[in-house]
């Protein structure tokens, strides 16, 4: 217990310092459809769980309130053929179209993870799955937490690599991709998609929430293993939320499924479940003072306020943090990587190194003292007097007595 101290984290919980960071994709990663550009964003301090909710975590939630899941509700939900159990392989014939592994799997649920007769007995310590954005919100209120936003779990997934001066990281351990030649420091699928799984990474299937190191933060399995609903709409018109992290049917690559990195994301209704999306929950410092409103993402498909100078995206609003936010990109992908970046952008602007800078100043220092030579020679030859003859010089030296 935290004795009242609202700067000690509750049990299981880190706490998070606030601040302003790039969130987005890598400036030259390739960006899918739901892909973010990056961006200047602003946090306030925060909690958030150690690890993904677990199944003896949700079990005690059910046993205190008798709540019951969508899945539960709909009486189905979707599980990876692999590891669908012999009975749901039996009784399903109900798939996804143009993603037939994933099984329309009737009795799968947080308690049936791979369908019936499966249970959670061996997978307490298991990220419960099954989990719709609707659920993990009912477990958060009874928590006395909440979801996290989508800038607060970026922030979270990117620690220590956050700031608006430092070079962007796709992963927390730094740019060492995952690979055999590696180590592998997050569940992903290694094998042929979706036939086989080699498990190269010690777990077939789901790993426990607290598998492999945790980040700087003290924060286990931000990336792979599960998807993690956050409260942030992909769109208010489609009505889905995002989810961060990517999960255990993803690939370093994007050969298959997924490349995850600390940018990955998707969205889904509000009612959806699958045995590879869960959640954490985050928290707000009580007390903590507010001041102004942290400076969010701004969505190209939000429709946008009229903002402050200064604010929103650093590029169109100039000043400062276009300023941290070109010098992120030159750190890490320096003048050429900057240029590419820049002429994505459609900038049209050229980036100059500072010894290209230096020869465009003695260029330029150059031809004004060209100009400046070429000035004084038609000065000086409107003054001579070798073309003309005696006589016109006599007049134009009278000229001057005069």
């Amino acid at each position: 217990m935290n004795g009242g101290n609202t700067d000690v984290p509750p049990d299981g919980m880190v706490r998070l310092p606030g601040g302003a960071f790039i969130m987005g994709s890598l400036p030259n990663d390739p960006r899918g459809r739901d892909d973010l550009a990056p961006q200047g964003v602003e946090v306030r301090e925060f909690f958030m769980d150690a690890t993904a909710v677990t199944n003896e975590q949700f079990r005690a939630f059910r046993k205190s309130t008798s709540y019951k899941t969508e899945a539960e509700g709909f009486g189905w939900s979707f599980v990876l053929e692999l590891y669908a159990t012999e009975e749901a392989l039996a009784k399903t014939n109900e798939t996804v179209k143009d993603a037939s592994h994933w099984l329309a799997v009737r009795g799968a649920s947080w308690r049936q993870p791979l369908g019936p007769p499966s249970g959670i007995k061996s997978r307490l310590r298991h990220p419960v799955v099954h989990i719709s954005f609707n659920d993990a919100k009912a477990y958060c209120k009874w928590a006395g937490k909440r979801l996290p936003t989508e800038t607060e779990w970026e922030y979270a997934a990117r620690q220590p690599y956050v700031g608006l001066t430092k070079a962007m990281k796709p992963y927390p351990w730094g740019d060492e991709v995952p690979s055999n030649e590696t180590t592998w420091r997050l569940n992903l699928w290694q094998g042929d998609f979706p036939r086989s799984d080699a498990a190269l990474d010690g777990y077939g299937g789901l790993a426990p929430a607290d598998a492999f190191a945790p980040n700087k933060a003290g924060l286990y399995n931000m990336l792979g293993n599960v998807w993690e609903w956050t409260s942030t709409y992909i769109s208010k018109s489609s009505g889905q939320r995002v989810l961060r992290g990517g999960s255990y049917l993803d690939s370093p690559n994007g050969e298959w499924n997924h490349r995850v990195t600390a940018s990955t994301r998707m969205g889904n209704t509000e009612d959806s479940s699958a045995d590879n999306m869960g959640f954490r929950c985050a928290k707000s410092l009580a007390g903590a003072p507010q001041g102004r409103k942290p400076q969010g993402y701004q969505y190209d498909n939000v429709k946008k306020k009229r903002l402050p100078p200064g604010a929103g995206d650093p590029l169109k609003d100039g000043g400062k943090a276009a300023e941290e936010l070109v010098q992120a990109i030159a750190a890490e992908k320096g003048a050429e990587g900057l240029q590419e970046w820049m002429d994505k952008q459609g900038l049209g602007t050229s980036v100059m190194t500072a010894a290209d800078a230096q020869k465009k100043r003695e260029a330029a220092k150059e031809q004004r003292e060209e100009m400046m030579e070429e000035y004084i020679r038609d000065a000086q030859e409107a003054e001579s007097f070798d073309d003309l003859t005696d006589e016109q010089v006599r007049r134009e030296m009278g000229k001057e007595e005069l």
